[in-house]
């Protein structure tokens, strides 16, 4: 590390260090602008490439009838359609026509419904056409239905008109979330530094860091990974809420480096060495961690894996060779009007967290027992857990292709938006296979079928809509019907049957993905702290603080903002971003406090939380902000993810890391550190770490 201090505080290596990131952030826009016009929105890119869904639609793929996404245009009146709907939805026909949307590949006559009281239109767009196109095309199909009956409702809905609300959702959303996280965390950070200034640097490395990590994510989309809106979203509040959290752990070194040394460059060196190591241990952990998720199936989580890890990583290298120099540049002047000097006085806030740490000597034993106590009670929320959220519920707010199957669901059979498709590559099979399917309850009809080229394929429509847990459950009981007599000769799928990979591979990720995590977190933290226990009980409080967050959501989910079921994912990137990013919070005080006892356990643990306690809180509080910040999206997935990670941060930086460890260590000492624990008494002014 001396040869980074050396070279960010040194006279011309800084300046040399600020143009080439300046330059290099220039170079890079074009790059990150791109990155919205890589993305994939539709929820069949996220499915397995071997699940059965996918394999059936490889299959679909080769007959050009069915390669399709259909828009389903609805017409309805509760009392019954007229002569006047009927002549309308006939002039609507030949206006969609007369369109000439780029994608579209057929319209279908108007179909009136059993009782008279609904008109379907089938619009057929191109399967291979971009989201962005889909979205366009569906806009101007809207806009084409316009001067109805009154009385006659009438909507879009169907596949194409999800992925159209999909792609208009995220449209423009990455500035407001840029906006919104940018104010969030400014607005902290004057309130944490009091300076007019001080705030700037921070937010301007970590904004310069998000460039070079938006770039970089674009290269990986065009490697052939799945970046999607979300995955995009939670880059941005990921490198803001962590950089910030770099920034403000060094800044704090820094300025306590400033009271006892007159020259800047010398507190700044001094504090990058105390601090760079934790900073490249617990960045490397988060890393880590996240890398594990490239052994997920679900390729979006699979892709997030590397894109948070480079986010991550372009974030510690702005705290540690661009902050300093912009810090130095302006001297002590940058903490103006609160100028740290030589000689003076820690802060008030820094007192109160001594006069915390003392309190928390004194009762361990209550302390902890009452933490732990009251993370286990949030745990029982865990009872409550939601079902899985069904795709048409994933916006927060009222969409159009929501309301439009709600629309279809009145007059015709639910499931005629998104029919379930049988594919064989077997023809001679399909008269049994279709009789099979015609008698699984729940299967309102079964389509014509179609051969082509050695294959087959057949639509059957659900009585039920297709993304429900009743229509997960009749297209599993097709799949069983099938298997049982065909095996794998005769494959289901479809949108519910791509619910049900997705569900499949999101419980093989969870099962797969947290043992590894957990690995790693305890490998990381016995290779820091030099034992055996300490690591397991520091991962344990933070597995318990995300199981109490957790149960917390649980029970938010319904009876707070009313969510309809909580997405698969949540738990899952919830579980790495808590555990990963709870690390560094670990680290921080673990590091400090194994520092600090040798000679005396209880003066030591004392120490180390009235020194870290501020900056630990501070970092928490901003990190815990810039996830809610993802509740600005309307998608129900991210603010149940912002929900969830933003309550365990808190939890974990109020109750766990103020109260429950530093009580634990106090309660077994020298045997929280087994089996080496620190015998030998600190040196005067010895080194300090953060």
């Amino acid at each position: 590390m001396n040869v980074l201090a050396s070279l960010v505080t040194g006279r011309r290596s800084r300046w040399v260090l600020i143009v080439v990131w300046l330059v290099g952030a220039i170079a890079l826009v074009p790059f990150s602008s791109k990155l919205t016009a890589v993305e994939q929105n539709s929820q069949s890119s996220f499915v397995p490439s071997g699940a059965p869904s996918t394999i059936v639609a490889n299959i679909e793929g080769q007959f050009p009838s069915l390669n399709r996404l259909a828009a389903i245009v609805v017409l309805y009146r509760k009392s019954g359609v007229t002569s006047s709907d009927l002549a309308y939805a006939r002039a609507a026909q030949a206006r969609v026509q007369a369109l000439g949307l780029a994608g579209e590949t057929g319209v279908t006559t108007p179909a009136l419904s059993p009782n008279h009281d609904g008109v379907l239109i089938e619009v057929s767009l191109g399967a291979n056409t971009s989201a962005t196109k889909v979205a366009a095309d569906v806009s101007q199909l809207r806009a084409s239905l316009a001067g109805h009956p009154a009385g006659l409702e009438v909507g879009v809905g169907g596949p194409a008109a999800i992925l159209a609300d999909t792609a208009s959702a995220f449209a423009g959303i990455d500035g407001i979330l840029l906006a919104a996280t940018v104010l969030v965390v400014a607005v902290l950070l004057l309130l944490t530094y009091r300076s007019l200034f001080l705030w700037l640097f921070p937010l301007i490395t970590v904004g310069l860091a998000t460039l070079l990590g938006q770039a970089g994510v674009y290269l990986l989309a065009r490697g052939g990974f799945v970046v999607n809106g979300m995955t995009i979203g939670i880059l941005t509040v990921l490198m803001f809420g962590a950089g910030t959290d770099y920034s403000l752990l060094l800044v704090a070194r820094y300025r306590e480096e400033l009271r006892s040394e007159p020259q800047p460059s010398r507190a700044m060196a001094i504090a990058l060495e105390r601090v760079a190591p934790t900073l490249a241990v617990s960045a490397s952990t988060v890393i880590l961690s996240l890398l594990v998720l490239l052994a997920a199936q679900e390729r979006d989580i699979r892709a997030l894996g590397p894109v948070g890890a480079i986010g991550i990583a372009a974030v510690l290298l702005g705290s540690l060779t661009l902050l300093p120099p912009l810090l130095l540049t302006f001297g002590r002047s940058a903490f103006w009007p609160l100028v740290p000097r030589v000689g003076q006085a820690p802060r008030a806030r820094r007192v109160s967290w001594s006069r915390t740490a003392a309190w928390v000597a004194a009762h361990p034993g209550p302390l902890s027992g009452a933490g732990i106590g009251a993370l286990a009670l949030l745990c029982l929320g865990l009872l409550a857990y939601p079902p899985s959220l069904p795709q048409s519920k994933g916006f927060s707010g009222q969409v159009p292709s929501a309301r439009a199957q709600t629309l279809i669901s009145s007059s015709f059979p639910a499931g005629s938006t998104g029919p379930v498709v049988v594919a064989t590559r077997n023809p001679a099979l399909l008269p049994e296979a279709e009789s099979l399917a015609a008698g699984v309850k729940g299967i309102a009809a079964v389509g014509q079928a179609s051969v082509h080229r050695g294959a087959a394929v057949f639509q059957a429509t659900l009585a039920s809509a297709p993304d429900g847990t009743r229509a997960e459950s009749v297209v599993a009981a097709l799949r069983s019907t099938e298997s049982r007599h065909f095996g794998n000769a005769v494959l289901v799928g479809g949108p519910t049957a791509v619910q049900i990979d997705l569900n499949q591979a999101a419980s093989h990720d969870r099962l797969v993905v947290i043992p590894i995590v957990l690995l790693v977190v305890l490998v990381m933290l016995g290779l820091l702290l030099r034992s055996v226990l300490a690591p397991v009980l520091l991962t344990a409080s933070v597995v318990l603080s995300f199981l109490a967050a957790l149960g917390l959501s649980s029970l938010a989910v319904r009876s707070i903002f009313g969510f309809a079921g909580m997405d698969s994912s949540v738990a899952l990137l919830g579980f790495v971003f808590l555990v990963a990013l709870g690390v560094d919070y670990t680290v921080f005080l673990a590091s400090r406090i194994r520092q600090e006892v040798t000679g005396d356990p209880q003066g030591g643990v004392e120490v180390a939380l009235g020194a870290t306690g501020g900056v630990i809180t501070s970092a928490g509080m901003v990190l815990a902000a810039t996830f809610t910040v993802l509740g600005v999206l309307p998608l129900v997935a991210l603010t149940e993810l912002g929900f969830l990670v933003a309550v365990g941060v808190l939890l974990d930086t109020f109750v766990v890391r103020s109260l429950v460890v530093p009580a634990v260590a106090l309660l077994l000492g020298d045997r929280f550190w087994w089996p080496w624990a620190p015998s030998a008494p600190a040196k005067p002014g010895g080194a300090r770490s953060t």
